[in-house]
């Protein structure tokens, strides 16, 4: 080999001295000024200065260049015109320095296969065969023309250095500790201990076993060979699939399964999970059977999201004292962090940041139920001066008789009474003539939420239509109440001491003094 290298390197030179360029001829010039007066790389050196890197081949190197000729130059269709930005005069020098290699690459040196590293970072590669010298798809022309700071190579072609490959694709980085073969998560690990699986022959208490040991946790678990060595430090999967692998969440999961959830949180949408264990849902003793109507299933859709809040919040991301966020379901949910942990609704945290790909799990000891929303009473936005009931027996008001000022408002109210009553103005005390439009609760009924409020001054006179006739009426007297009758001047003038009066009062007299005589009689 070395044999016909030499000899199609001694035919190069002859080519060489025979176009008139020879080793001598240059050997006190830098790289550029020998190309500059060859003749033949006048594409060459204005790309050079075109680039900005013709000081660079004058340093002290020593370099060996392979130049293409001007037809080359040509041949390749090379407008330097069209390199006017410094995009493409990035790309202009990448292909000029794929024509230079540092050191001095004498002809002599050159075997088949022997590949060179270029200034632009990529690999060129030579082929010798009898007759000719390639560097990649170029053929060497001329060889060995030596310059004060090293060799030029005449090559007949342009280099093209090779496409960039694309990078390979690379997912994020390892976040869980999976089991190809349980197709579970050990959650709580870090790679360290995910990688730290052996499985052997170990002495146990004086007894040799053969057993998964972790070299980090010095625990054992009693697994198969496949099992023990099936831990990988993976990216995460969703938090869906996170839950379903922790193996302590089948609860939970079965759960999103009926509320039609699961493809909520397997979504591109980041979520904070708080998930309770499967010992907390047997503690909340929830039983997912029951969950078989619209409204139930509603109601589990409510208890879920309240476990859920959006954006992805790590411990580390909490600090001191309460935190307030808002949960998926719109109620509001306090994150506890004190000197004794973390506690989210009143539920301790006892494992944090499980990392999934679009969130974080983090494990609770309990299910968190959402706040009952209280409905609204009867008398919201209303002011009672007073408040009147029925008692007990049902006879009666609670407060047959009350005084108010004008403005105010009188409240009657009860609930699951043992009868029916109601409220029904009435014409004076005790009297059983309603006022026609007048103050009416309504129908009797057991539950009764009534108020109005008095404008004026009045006497107010009431009762209960069901219980009239066991004088169940009450009165309010309004301010002054209602101006008392005008009494009817005497329009005669009698007097205890006219002699009608005194006729009067003594045929009273006899007629009780003859009852008095009779009853005698008879006793007698």
């Amino acid at each position: 080999m070395k044999v016909r290298t030499l000899f199609v390197l001694a035919c190069l030179m002859t080519a060489a001295a025979s176009a008139g360029v020879s080793a001598e001829d240059h050997e006190t010039e830098d790289i550029p000024a020998t190309a500059a007066s060859t003749g033949s790389h006048d594409s060459l050196v204005a790309a050079l200065v075109h680039a900005g890197l013709v000081e660079a081949l004058q340093a002290d190197g020593p370099f060996t260049v392979f130049a293409p000729t001007d037809a080359a130059f040509t041949a390749a269709g090379i407008d330097l015109a069209e390199f006017d930005n410094d995009e493409a005069n990035a790309t202009l020098s990448d292909i000029l320095l794929y024509h230079v290699t540092e050191g001095a690459v004498e002809a002599a040196s050159v075997t088949d296969g022997l590949t060179v590293t270029m200034l632009n970072g990529d690999n060129a590669t030579f082929t010798v065969t009898n007759t000719t010298v390639k560097i990649g798809d170029a053929t060497v022309t001329t060889a060995d023309v030596t310059a004060s700071n090293g060799i030029i190579h005449v090559i007949d072609t342009v280099l093209t250095p090779p496409a960039d490959e694309p990078a390979t694709p690379q997912g994020p980085p390892g976040e869980i500790c999976y089991n190809i073969e349980t197709h579970t998560i050990v959650v709580g690990a870090d790679q360290a201990s995910c990688e730290a699986y052996m499985f052997g022959d170990y002495e146990i208490n004086g007894e040799n076993v053969t057993s998964c040991y972790n070299t980090v946790t010095h625990t054992f678990a009693n697994t198969s060979q496949a099992v023990c060595e099936g831990y990988m430090w993976v990216p995460p999967v969703n938090l869906a699939m996170t839950a379903a692998a922790t193996t302590v969440h089948t609860a939970l999961v079965a759960a999103l399964q009926t509320a039609e959830l699961v493809d909520t949180l397997s979504g591109n949408e980041t979520y904070t999970v708080f998930a309770p264990s499967d010992e907390a849902f047997a503690a909340a003793g929830i039983d997912l059977d029951t969950y078989d109507t619209v409204e139930e299933i509603s109601a589990l859709v409510d208890i879920l999201l309240y476990h859920v809040v959006a954006g992805e919040t790590l411990s580390t991301d909490l600090s001191e004292g309460t935190t307030t966020v808002t949960a998926a379901n719109g109620d509001a949910l306090d994150i506890v962090v004190d000197a004794a942990g973390v506690t989210v609704g009143g539920a301790s945290v006892t494992i944090a940041d499980v990392p999934a790909s679009n969130g974080v799990i983090h494990v609770i000891d309990a299910v968190l139920i959402p706040p009952v929303e209280e409905a609204p009473g009867p008398f919201d936005g209303v002011d009672c001066a007073v408040t009147i009931s029925a008692t007990e027996t049902g006879y009666a008001y609670t407060v047959p008789s009350v005084t108010i000022d004008v403005g105010q408002t009188v409240c009657w109210s009860w609930e699951d009474a043992a009868m029916p009553h109601n409220v029904r103005q009435v014409d004076g005390p005790a009297s059983s003539t309603y006022v026609e439009n007048g103050v009416y609760s309504g129908a009797p009924d057991s539950t009764v939420a009534f108020h109005h409020t008095f404008t004026e001054d009045e006497s107010f006179y009431y009762a209960c239509e069901p219980h009239v006739g066991l004088n169940m009426f009450g009165e309010i007297i309004v301010g002054e109440g209602s101006p008392a009758p005008a009494a009817e001047e005497s329009t005669s003038d009698d007097s205890e001491d006219t002699p009608g009066f005194l006729m009067t009062a003594g045929l009273v007299a006899l007629l009780g003094a003859a009852m008095v005589a009779g009853r005698r009689d008879r006793t007698a």
